[in-house]
């Protein structure tokens, strides 16, 4: 019997009928076999050894209008004839859960919320996408749950810098697919904020119309957004409020850490933060707050209300118990609390893949042991000096399935979720990319940036490890042969970083010597003007890799790295020329080499 019914949250009617397969039997398949590339895994997928034609497909206009670049991502097609897809709502489906059922004429796809039916047309859409090419796939059946309830994620760039519109759409979309929920963003990346601005204040910002049509897509996917004062980690002092509450059905706000400059004592800072509470609910929108202004005041947390979100940091997740001290306070009378997990330092170009994804791992464990309300990921700790989207990929991925399913992906999932389509090479090269600087003392940002003069001296570890560590990695992402795709321009950069390194790292080591060689001279003074030419080759590809993502009234702070290593290898040309100066260098090289414990007296910060 076919039923007709209204669906207020969309605005349409849809013809309610059983599925086609009703009654027939379905087998659990391992997730090995037909269904594993998708991502997230889902919770339990049943298949048929049956197939239906997928050729011509029949999406409801509302649908296909609505979501249309989420079609244009996958590359299908609506018909409007074939196969009939359709949309309903199901008792007993709760928050975003979602089931797809299938059947030889139809398939329906089944929640009660936005975002359950925007995730489950991706799940679908991926499906359609991956047996495209052959024009049928098996009869199925898949249900689906969160783990978590609350997962997001913080955008932070270096010195407030601001993503240009259609990468943030991007970004935006890459999350939602991994079934990321809450997105945060810094105030001042919205004009007519400014005085809710941190203090690296800057001209590139969101006009309200781009803004709108931010909030727009965010709506459709089911993603709730929210600012911050200070990107990743609001500074004393910054408020948000409401700003920008306009823009977001949510109206979450975040509060200050701490009181006006006007109200300087504690008390008035929680006696505002009270009224902000009580205000905001009056409202219908939700509170969020650092835990950490609460450390030195606990009397006060059995007075937060229990609709507040309270937010904590942590840089000790690897120890349970540490985090288990500072949840327990809130925990016990019932604030419910969100796990923040830094995935990026500030200072590197590539992230510590390994170390973030252990740490994501430990904050997932923590948020079940401790029943918490979400996690969320920091993009960049303290903003970082040198992130560049493309570089945490492989982290987001992986994260968001974890928060989602629970269970790690398979890796052909990766490439996938990345550029739609298979790219074996792809997690090959960001799983390599994962040790990077495994087992090195520093990090590749610190080889890159230390001063060339002194850098034998002021670092510990085996100079011929060091580079032919770098040569390898270079090597390496030589050979992969991967299409061109939006990731490509960020290995390129990386390839040539790890070469540049290797080179600086020798040179370097052999600088006292070369001193003292009869052809050292001319050995300074070309290799000096072959690796300033390779900082000014590194700097132009790192900024124009960066101006595609970012608006350009922000340069990173690293930019002056790249010109700090310019001026010394400069210097060395000049030296070379001059017995003279060579001996006074030769001299001071002697001496700093005889330090018990020597640290160079000038390196450019990263």
């Amino acid at each position: 019997m076919a039923v007709r019914r209204r669906l207020s949250s969309h605005g349409f009617c849809l013809k309610i009928t059983s599925p086609a397969s009703s009654g027939r039997l379905f087998t659990e398949k391992d997730m090995k076999n037909e269904f594993a590339f998708l991502f997230p895994n889902p919770k339990k997928v049943l298949v048929r050894d049956d197939f239906f034609d997928i050729r011509d497909l029949c999406f409801p206009l509302e649908i296909y209008k609505k979501y249309d670049f989420l079609f244009d991502f996958f590359n299908v097609r609506n018909k409007n004839r074939g196969l009939e897809i359709i949309f309903q709502e199901r008792q007993g489906l709760v928050g975003e859960e979602y089931m797809l059922e299938s059947g030889q004429k139809q398939i329906l796809a089944l929640a009660n919320s936005t975002r359950g039916q925007f995730y489950s047309l991706a799940t679908l859409l991926q499906i359609i996408s991956f047996y495209s090419d052959s024009g049928r796939m098996p009869v199925f059946s898949i249900s689906d749950a969160p783990e978590i309830a609350m997962r997001g994620f913080v955008l932070a760039a270096a010195g407030g810098a601001v993503p240009v519109v259609a990468e943030l759409q991007r970004l935006l979309l890459k999350l939602a697919l991994l079934r990321f929920n809450h997105f945060a963003m810094p105030a001042a990346c919205v004009a007519g904020l400014e005085k809710f601005a941190s203090v690296h204040s800057h001209k590139g910002a969101f006009s309200r119309a781009e803004m709108d049509l931010v909030a727009v897509r965010a709506r459709k996917m089911g993603m709730e957004i929210f600012l911050l004062p200070e990107g990743a980690a609001p500074a004393p002092g910054q408020v948000v409020d409401r700003a920008g509450a306009e823009f977001y059905p949510a109206k979450l706000v975040f509060i200050s850490s701490e009181a006006s400059e006007k109200k300087t004592q504690p008390d008035a800072w929680f006696e505002d933060f009270l009224k902000r509470c009580n205000l905001g609910k009056a409202q219908g929108g939700k509170i969020l707050v650092w835990a950490d202004r609460f450390a030195d005041h606990p009397e006060w947390i059995r007075k937060i209300p229990r609709d507040v979100l309270v937010f904590q940091r942590s840089p000790q997740i690897g120890n349970p118990d540490n985090f288990k001290n500072k949840a327990m306070p809130f925990k016990k009378h019932h604030i419910p609390q969100v796990l923040c997990q830094t995935i990026w330092s500030r200072d590197r170009f590539i992230p510590a893949i390994r170390s973030s994804m252990a740490g994501i791992s430990a904050a997932f464990r923590a948020a079940k042991a401790e029943k918490l309300a979400g996690v969320m990921l920091i993009g960049c700790e303290s903003g970082g000096n040198g992130c560049l989207l493309g570089g945490s990929a492989l982290l987001q991925f992986e994260a968001g399935c974890l928060l989602w399913s629970g269970r790690p992906p398979v890796p052909k999932a990766f490439s996938h979720w990345a550029l739609g389509r298979d790219e074996p090479d792809l997690f090959r090269v960001y799983s390599f990319l994962a040790q990077v600087d495994h087992q090195l003392p520093h990090t590749h940002g610190q080889y890159l940036f230390e001063d060339p003069v002194f850098a034998a001296f002021s670092r510990p570890g085996d100079p011929r490890e060091i580079e032919a560590h770098y040569r390898k990695a270079a090597l390496y992402l030589k050979k992969r042969k991967i299409a061109r795709n939006e990731l490509t321009d960020f290995l390129n950069f990386t390839r040539q970083l790890c070469e540049f390194i290797a080179a600086k790292v020798e040179f370097s080591s052999r600088l006292g010597s070369l001193l003292e060689e009869q052809d050292g001279p001319e050995q300074i003074r070309r290799q000096a003007a072959w690796l300033g030419q390779g900082a000014e080759k590194l700097k132009n590809l790192y900024l124009e890799l960066w101006r595609k993502q970012f608006q350009p009234e922000n340069l990173p702070d690293s930019i002056s790295g790249f010109i700090f290593l310019q001026e010394r290898f400069q210097y060395l040309r000049q030296i070379s020329s001059s017995p003279l100066a060579r001996e006074k260098l030769f001299e001071e090289l002697k001496n700093y080499s005889s330090l018990s414990s020597p640290a160079a007296p000038y390196s450019s910060e990263f």
